[in-house]
């Protein structure tokens, strides 16, 4: 579901009142946005033609200010070392259930800026998944590290292969030595492996997604998922973001923030914008604000979510007047109010309608 509306009551006043996710259809993200930290941000950009032309090469970054997002983990970290990349090592995930069809696992890794010396002897997936999915489309999952794909779910162990070829036409692209039959069955969601920089993926690590069937590409769209544009690689964390809601990604370069698998959650110390960021992002993993507090005025925001149910409204750093307004209005609505709580001149309050 959608966010139904965001209210400036008041300069310092933020709101939201949301109702249910809807069932509107939509492959899950690979990736999730409780494997990010602070500041930091997926993002992708319009794919090569061909069968790929739906895909994307999935990086992430680290923000420093609007016109600064960095690829790596600190200032001044040397980009030849993989792990220094804010994107080495994220878990990823499957986007739809179905059974593997071809996989490799322990191919060899390339330097940043370089392909590793026996490149021709793997395919170009290095270390990868293909999958046909339970709707009859192909996925492939790409460039994993050495060893991370599970042995369960890909059970070629050798390094190197002895035939590359794949059989191209309407056919996936699928190596001979790649090749599974009776392969391990896959959930939505399950951990698929971990993001590394094997096969031809020579400028840094990444996680390559594409869809396709009878030798054609296949538009992803995902349930859920915020997106902002990154233009001229620039954006500010503040957004404007949107919600895919079962719609495929821009087409341009973006950043995108995945959502939190459902759960329990506790967040504490939030400044007010990083509290706004957050409600966005929960509302989005449909997640409900449960019990949330305040300190000085409204400088910082302590939280706790759990999973959605029914409509709710949220909205804090407010007045005594704009308080006693909204509680008299979502009263009328047939809300209940379920968390208040003041800290000096401003209050936040969640109301709930079951």
């Amino acid at each position: 579901m959608k966010i139904n509306h965001i209210l400036a009551v008041a300069a310092l006043v933020a709101a939201f009142t949301f109702a249910p996710i809807s069932a509107a259809f939509g492959y899950e993200l690979p990736l999730r946005g409780s494997d990010l930290k602070t500041g930091e941000r997926y993002d992708t950009f319009v794919h090569a033609a061909g069968r790929q032309a739906e895909g994307k090469d999935i990086g992430a970054r680290r923000y420093i200010t609007d016109t600064n997002w960095s690829w790596l983990k600190s200032d001044g970290a040397d980009s030849k070392v993989l792990s220094n990349w804010v994107v080495y090592g994220k878990p990823f995930y499957a986007m739809a259930p179905g059974t593997v069809i071809g996989c490799w696992r322990n191919a060899p890794e390339n330097t940043p800026g370089s392909l590793h010396p026996n490149i021709l002897k793997n395919a170009g997936g290095g270390n990868h998944l293909w999958v046909l999915q339970d709707d009859g489309v192909i996925a492939l999952y790409a460039h994993a590290q050495p060893g991370s794909i599970p042995a369960s779910l890909c059970p070629k162990t050798a390094t190197y292969m002895t035939n590359t070829k794949g059989p191209g036409g309407s056919k996936p692209d699928i190596a001979k030595d790649a090749e599974v039959t009776n392969g391990a069955r896959i959930k939505t969601g399950q951990l698929l492996g971990v993001v590394g920089n094997s096969g031809s993926s020579a400028g840094g690590p990444h996680l390559h997604v594409h869809m396709e069937k009878d030798g054609n590409p296949v538009a992803m769209k995902f349930a859920r998922g915020l997106t902002a544009s990154f233009e001229g690689f620039k954006a500010s964390i503040n957004g404007p973001w949107s919600g895919l809601n079962g719609k495929k990604m821009p087409e341009e370069r973006i950043l995108f923030l995945p959502p939190r698998p459902q759960g329990n959650y506790t967040f504490n110390g939030s400044t007010p914008d990083e509290f706004q960021r957050l409600a966005a992002h929960l509302r989005d993993s449909d997640e409900v604000a449960n019990i949330v507090t305040c300190k000085s005025n409204g400088s910082s925001y302590n939280s706790t979510w759990v999973p959605s149910k029914g409509n709710w409204a949220m909205h804090h750093g407010m007045s005594p007047a704009v308080a006693a307004e909204k509680h008299a209005y979502y009263t009328q609505m047939g809300y209940k109010r379920t968390s208040s709580y003041t800290c000096g001149n401003v209050s936040v309050a969640v109301w709930r309608k079951i």
